[in-house]
């Protein structure tokens, strides 16, 4: 039947439709919170490659994640940033870096 003459659009039309609609808005939320990190005068940082929405989360589902961050560290550098989820975590990789922003294990305790 016609309702005010809109035909009714079939079922895959419709998933297909809010598929595309759907990685066209994640790539543009992506697009724009990459152009909001960036904090003026400092060097930036580089991201690990992930996935949308989930970010690294299965990159990092071995038991020893610190592998997982030395392997990184080979390719990236010593410093770089990882997403799990919606939060992005900065990766210190090594002890001279960690003390070179100045932290301590006391620091995170206060």
């Amino acid at each position: 039947m016609d309702m005010m003459g809109i035909e009714a659009v079939p079922f895959a039309t419709a998933v297909v439709l809010g598929g595309i609609s759907l990685v066209v808005l994640i790539f543009i939320r992506r697009f724009v919170s990459n152009r909001k990190r960036s904090v003026e005068g400092l060097p930036p940082v580089p991201d690990i490659p992930g996935l949308p929405l989930i970010g690294n989360l299965l990159q990092l589902k071995e038991k020893k994640p610190h592998k997982t961050f030395a392997r990184w560290a080979e390719t990236y550098g010593p410093i770089f940033s990882i997403r799990t989820g919606a939060s992005t975590m900065i990766v210190l990789n090594s002890s001279e870096v960690a003390k070179e922003v100045g932290f301590s294990p006391s620091s995170s305790l206060s």
